[in-house]
């Protein structure tokens, strides 16, 4: 499905040619124009586009603040700003109030298109996953288990997103690969099922008989933590050198958030900038659900 947009900035000329670039290269519809940010947030909640494409100085409200007023008045879709301003304390506060990507003026359309590309991919795989979070409620009503017809090659198939994230064979991922499994057939048994961490960490523990280092729970999920933190790392180092990577495409949002994953990648680029976050449960949550659903 075609993406609908908006197009904030005063420059008329720059309105023509996002507009020209978003039609040339069939991304989707412009569905309005504004020229300043007086009333932008009614107007986007109005409209409801599926990308913004925002200058961070207009007149009579800014950027950052047209886009903080439209967040909290629940708007959910994806802001790109386009803005000549360079102060890394403005652009700091762009990201940090909701911004995928900042892109400098003067405009180089080939950026535009690539990362438009991509927040595009990004929306439709929100979606799929959105899909398989509703889909996971049918199960067999009288067993009360999800259907699962790959529970056999389980292992080949974690490894084969292993590989595909970097961490296949490093210290921690067979620690990771027993924590996903375990969940898994927790989710087996009961779709509905709640659990907390430490339990999980708890039950590997007491089922690895092979264990010879005897991890303890701390030692255990600090191994996790920082595997989960390497795969982070390879998908930042991915989506800077091609943001039309279809792996950083699709693990950027289905086990990350992904700001963390931008800010990772800020990271990258600026050591002094803080590395992004991770959240261990969504990571494991996303597996599952890739395992779930696809073949």
């Amino acid at each position: 499905m075609d993406k609908t947009f908006m197009i904030i900035d005063d420059d008329v000329n720059v309105r023509k040619m996002l507009a020209i670039l978003i039609r040339k290269n069939r991304l989707g519809k412009v569905l309005t124009e504004l020229d300043s940010g007086k009333h932008a947030a009614q107007e986007i909640l109005f409209f409801n586009p599926d990308i913004v494409l925002i200058d961070l100085l207009l007149p009579a409200m800014d950027g950052i603040e047209v886009i903080n007023e439209a967040r909290s008045k629940g708007y959910k879709g994806k802001f790109i700003m386009i803005s000549q301003v360079e102060d890394e304390n403005m652009v700091a506060k762009a990201y940090e109030s909701g911004i995928l990507f900042f892109i400098n003026k003067p405009i180089n359309n080939i950026e535009v298109v690539s990362v438009i590309k991509g927040v595009c991919r990004i929306i439709d795989l929100e979606n799929s996953l959105a899909l398989i979070k509703n889909t996971v409620m049918n199960y067999d009503a009288e067993n009360h288990k999800i259907k699962d017809t790959n529970d056999k090659n389980i292992e080949t198939r974690i490894n084969k997103i292993f590989s595909d994230l970097g961490i296949i064979g490093v210290a921690g991922s067979n620690e990771l690969l027993k924590v996903i499994y375990t969940v898994h057939e927790l989710k087996l048994e009961n779709p509905n099922a709640e659990y907390q961490l430490q339990d999980i960490y708890e039950k590997v523990l007491e089922e690895d008989d092979d264990n010879i280092e005897k991890l303890n729970v701390k030692s255990l999920e600090q191994r996790v933590r920082r595997t989960i933190q390497k795969a982070l790392q390879t998908l930042a180092e991915l989506g800077l050198s091609d943001f039309d990577n279809d792996i950083f495409l699709e693990y950027s949002t289905l086990l990350f958030d992904f700001k963390q994953v931008r800010q990772q990648m800020r990271h990258i680029e600026n050591p002094k900038e803080e590395p992004g976050k991770i959240n261990i449960k969504k990571f494991i949550e996303g597996i599952i659900a890739k395992l779930r659903y696809s073949q």
